[in-house]
């Protein structure tokens, strides 16, 4: 109870490539091997299950 499907406010400051900050648009992180796909990830929450499928594409990519 009280979480936020959005996993924060949709601003600007967190649309496109400055969500979940800038810099980790493209679901990647500092860490080989580690990518980020919750609805702090670009297109942003909701129940769809597209962050999750972008950052699975961007997987593949550096496979």
């Amino acid at each position: 109870m009280g979480g936020d499907i959005f996993h924060g406010a949709l601003g600007l400051d967190q649309l496109w490539s400055n969500r979940p900050f800038m810099g980790f648009a493209d679901y990647r992180t500092p860490i080989q091997g580690l990518y980020l796909c919750g609805s702090g990830s670009h297109p942003g929450g909701g129940v769809t299950g597209v962050p999750g499928h972008n950052a699975a594409m961007e997987i593949l990519r550096d496979k």
